[in-house]
């Protein structure tokens, strides 16, 4: 049987015409080429970092110098080669004979600068001692003489006298005692003791440096604790006189630290001057 051809449908009146639909292969290729103009671009690679070319070029510059440096010793090393080559014995000789003298040269010139650098060094010391040992003594002498604050172990006597038994005699043989002991500095009631303190007696007190001086009386000495007050309680000694005295009372007390003051008035010198 024949296939019979079919005519395409007509639209009924007042529609309007229907498209044919595609065949698949047209659909393929619509789809490609909208894949095509849709496509990604590729990437396009970072650039590179000023950082990391300044340490390419700072690279090629250290190979560069270590390269000239090299070439330029290779250079010298031949051309002392060369000399020395084209040089005949005896000049060798004389040369090496001259290397060896300015080497012995060096060498007594380098044992001669140890040689005074340790007399300097020597003599430094020796006057850094010297310094150091004039500077405790000039510290002992001020301390003596009282021109300067004291402070150190010691002693604390303290006298009660309520009759007025105790006189400056009393006190004077006190200090006395306390110096022959080793006391390097010695103060009554917070008054400094020198060389030329003088003592008196008053009505109802003493007087220390035209100060007076109120009891209870406190002496304090600076100097070996121990020492101090063992000569103190000697038979017969200070503190046994006062405690002889008729309603006086005296102590004595060990201390880790003393304080003394200046002397308020430190001696001035009307014909001496310090050697200079």
């Amino acid at each position: 049987m024949a296939d019979a051809e079919v005519a395409p449908a007509q639209p009924f009146e007042g529609e309007a015409p229907v498209p044919p639909s595609p065949s698949r292969a047209q659909a393929a290729r619509a789809r490609l080429a909208a894949a095509r103009r849709w496509r990604r671009p590729a990437e396009i690679p970072a650039t590179t970092s000023p950082r990391l070319l300044a340490a390419r070029a700072l690279v090629a510059l250290s190979v560069g110098l270590v390269g000239f440096l090299f070439i330029a010793q290779f250079r010298a090393q031949r051309v002392v080669t060369q000399t020395l080559e084209s040089e005949s014995e005896k000049d060798l000789t004389r040369i090496f004979a001259s290397l060896n003298e300015q080497s012995a040269a060096l060498r007594d010139e380098v044992s001669q600068l140890r040689l005074e650098l340790a007399a300097l060094q020597s003599s430094a010391a020796r006057d850094q001692l010297a310094r150091e040992a004039a500077q405790r003594q000039l510290n002992e002498l001020e301390i003596l003489s009282g021109v300067v604050p004291a402070r150190g172990p010691g002693v604390s006597v303290r006298i009660s006298d309520p009759k007025a038994a105790f006189g400056f005699e009393k006190l004077l043989d006190l200090v006395q005692e306390l110096r022959d002991a080793g006391a390097e500095a010695i103060a009554v009631n917070g008054h400094r003791i020198g060389a030329s303190t003088a003592f008196a007696g008053l009505r109802d007190a003493l007087s220390v440096d035209g100060v007076e001086a109120r009891q209870p009386f406190e002496v304090l000495a600076i100097g070996d604790p121990g020492t101090l007050e063992v000569g103190l309680r000697i038979p017969g000694g200070a503190v046994d006189t006062i405690a002889a005295l008729d309603g006086a009372a005296v102590s004595v007390e060990r201390r880790s630290e003393v304080r003394v003051p200046a002397l308020e008035h430190p001696p001035v010198f009307k014909a001496a001057n310090p050697v200079k």
